[in-house]
């Protein structure tokens, strides 16, 4: 146990790790009044039975979300099993988790930080699950002479932070869940000096849906910086659900009907009432993903989760730099889930999609190697490739694109480390989605294969320098394309005529060709989603 006196806060107890750290496990930052409430920025810690001193040394609550949503994210993300962590779940899950050296909480100096934001599809995980644990980046930060103090986000999910509808806005605004994301920011301003970091050199980074949270917060306009830098990892808008507020009330009626609660021919106001009474277990039960609201305050436009919007977004003027990354097979995620329906006939179907919804199918099909005659599982691999491209590696040139003229120094990285463990995605093959996020932080490096620790080794101290402010690499514009590449052996720079080379590349020309400046989108979304989305039944068919 570790006990520090922060200046505003007042005494907290902490949890002594390996590796000369200190954890303060599950701090709320902000407080919930009642059920889908904006939440408030809390300025004081809540003391129990006249405690003088915050108990920070244990695991707090996570979102509401499935009871099985550890083994299933272990399962979709490829990932080994974790040593239990328990960790309950409340709607009262507005909790942050520190990393700090302890040499750090007895010195005046202040050190970067670095705020994580996690994925999960706006449904399920947590800042503080296992494979999200910062202990190995924040101890090799430290014997390298770049201390960073790590901060893990937790907000709220599913319909607990998203369910809205315009007929009970009082009751149910929109965008909870991104709300709370800016009172954390808001509160490791305000508070995170008295751990002996800098609130002026903040790198926020977001994985998957916390990236496309971290692209919004980084273009929505907003005079006073919620960090310094970001780095976003394969995710945006495009990947995440993004729904109008007329849709959302469809879901609205849809949620209330699947728990009992008549909506028809109702006020939207009294369905929300009853809602706020429903037992949190019977919303959990039903495990609803969230969506992003659009036409609001946070996302006002609505095409927002279009690449051909992202081509026009500018970051803020106070955001020094970004780093936009993806996965060279980011695909893994519809892999996976393609995987286990083992559906037939795949090049066949993908053919089919492409011959229905393209100009130049051939083309397509060319770029990939896609036959008729290739097995299930080499289609899978392959179409799991496009969907890498089209709907990971584009937008991330999308994003970069449209800041290319603002102040914004941006940076693009591919992470190209193969996921190194067994599963249905072949080992040693893919970098797959997430494997970029969990190989930074660290917690499964006793287990990785040696030939692999040099490249995971360069990839931890590109972000480490990077929050110490080194580039991670040549910046990126039209005119000059740099990437960044992390492979198994370290990093490697790309020029634009490698970069030019690349076959995500000859598919983004062909987006162009198929649809000029919405062409992305297109390629995207009424090619390969169409494709993923066709029932199994109409694909056996063929």
């Amino acid at each position: 146990m570790y006990r520090h006196v922060h200046p505003d806060l007042g005494p907290i107890l902490g949890q002594q790790v390996e590796g000369g750290l200190v954890q303060f496990r599950s701090i709320p930052y902000a407080a919930i009044s009642r059920r889908f409430a904006r939440a408030r920025l809390l300025k004081e810690l809540p003391r129990n039975n006249g405690d003088t001193c915050f108990d920070a040394s244990q695991w707090g609550p996570s979102s509401i979300q499935r009871l099985d949503c550890i083994e299933t994210d272990l399962k979709w993300n490829q990932l080994p099993e974790q040593p239990s962590r328990t960790q309950t779940q409340s709607e009262d899950c507005l909790r942050v988790t520190l990393t700090v050296p302890e040499t750090q909480l007895k010195s005046e100096s202040k050190i970067p930080v670095l705020a994580f934001i996690h994925g999960g599809a706006l449904a399920v995980a947590s800042g503080e699950r296992y494979y999200y644990d910062p202990t190995k980046l924040c101890a090799d930060a430290l014997a390298s002479q770049k201390p960073l103090l790590f901060v893990s986000i937790n907000y709220r999910l599913g319909p607990l932070g998203f369910l809205h509808s315009p007929e009970a806005e009082e009751l149910l605004p929109p965008n909870n869940g991104l709300y709370d994301q800016l009172l954390a920011f808001e509160w490791i301003r305000e508070f995170i000096a008295g751990f002996g970091g800098d609130p002026e050199n903040v790198t926020a980074i977001g994985q998957s849906a916390g990236a496309a949270s971290l692209e919004l917060h980084n273009c929505n306009p907003r005079k006073e910086p919620l960090f310094r830098q970001s780095a976003v990892l394969s995710g945006s808008g495009s990947i995440i659900s993004v729904q109008s507020p007329e849709e959302h009330h469809v879901e609205f009626c849809k949620m209330a009907k699947s728990l009992g609660i008549d909506a028809k021919e109702r006020p939207a106001q009294d369905v929300a009432r009853e809602l706020l009474d429903v037992p949190v277990e019977s919303i959990r039960d039903l495990a609803l993903h969230g969506s992003f609201c659009s036409e609001t305050e946070l996302v006002p436009d609505k095409d927002w989760a279009t690449m051909r919007h992202a081509n026009t977004l500018k970051p803020n003027a106070w955001l020094k730099s970004q780093i936009i990354s993806s996965c060279t097979y980011d695909g893994s995620i519809s892999y996976l889930v393609e995987h286990a329906k083992n559906r037939q006939k795949r090049a066949a179907s993908f053919e089919s999609t492409c011959k229905k919804q393209l100009k130049h199918p051939e083309d397509m099909l060319n770029i990939y190697g896609i036959s008729a005659i290739d097995s299930d599982e080499d289609a899978l691999l392959k179409i799991g490739q496009v969907v890498t491209d089209a709907g990971f590696y584009a937008p991330a040139i999308s994003m970069l694109n449209g800041a290319s003229d603002s102040p914004t120094e941006s940076y693009m990285v591919s992470f190209d480390i193969p996921n190194p463990w067994p599963g249905p995605l072949p080992q040693n093959q893919c970098a797959s989605h997430t494997w970029d996020v969990v190989s930074l932080l660290g917690p499964y490096e006793d287990q990785l294969p040696v030939e692999m620790r040099e490249g995971v080794s360069a990839w931890r101290h590109l972000i480490i320098g990077y929050c110490h402010g080194e580039p991670p690499g040549k910046s990126w514009s039209p005119k000059e394309r740099f990437i960044q590449r992390v492979g198994s052996r370290g990093l490697e720079q790309l020029g634009p005529l490698e970069v030019q080379a690349l076959p995500a590349e000859k598919l983004l020309g062909l987006a162009h060709k198929e649809g000029g400046e919405q062409g992305f989108d297109h390629m995207w979304h009424n090619t390969v989603r169409f494709y993923l989305d066709k029932e199994e039944s109409e694909a056996a068919k063929l």
